[in-house]
Order: structure tokens, then sequence, then C-alpha cells
């Protein structure tokens, strides 16, 4: 399976890696969303965290990121920002981090 969702699309990837605690899942690709989750900046990491793993509200998210509630574009982007960053490292490249 772990081949499978190495193809999917990250969308699909990071609901397998937010189930890890919850029940079925593919923990081979769940290690690998998690080494390169690691590797993110501050920001990134815990709007991926709050979104996928404790499947947080949009309200929730944007209060302690400080994201403004609306538009709801704001916190669209910055979840779009946070996926494009994992999916590059994923693919080999290396994320922007601050103070490394």
């Amino acid at each position: 399976m772990s081949r499978d969702l190495a193809s999917a699309p990250l969308r699909r990837r990071l609901e397998n890696w937010g189930n890890a605690s919850r029940g079925a899942y593919d923990p081979v690709d769940a290690a690998r969303i998690t080494k390169a989750w690691q590797t993110l900046h501050v920001r990134h990491r815990d709007m991926l965290r709050m979104v996928y793993l404790w499947h947080a509200r949009r309200e929730v998210v944007c209060r302690r990121l400080r994201i403004p509630r609306r538009p709801a574009q704001c916190f669209e982007l910055e979840l779009a920002a946070a996926r494009a960053a994992l999916a590059r490292v994923l693919d080999g490249g290396n994320p922007d981090r601050e103070g490394s």
C-alpha cells in the first residue's frame, strides 16, 4: 500500500498521516511524511499538525497562527503554502527554514 500512497495526491497522504493514531493507515508512508514534516518551517509544521493531526477547525487554526479569519482565502493560501513546502521536501527539495 505504501507504493500506492507514494504516488497518491498529497492531500490523501496527509490524511493517512493524520490517521496514524486513529486507526487504519499506511505506516511506511506516514513515516515518510513525518520525516519530511520535521524539516519544515515551524509555521508550516504547526499548520499541518493542526489541520491533519488535530482536525482543528479553520477558526482555531487562524486564531493560534494569527491568520486573518476573513477573507477565507488567507487560510487557504497558508494551507497551500504548507502543503507545497511539504511536497518540495518529499520530491527531494529543501524547505525554506529559518535559523538553520
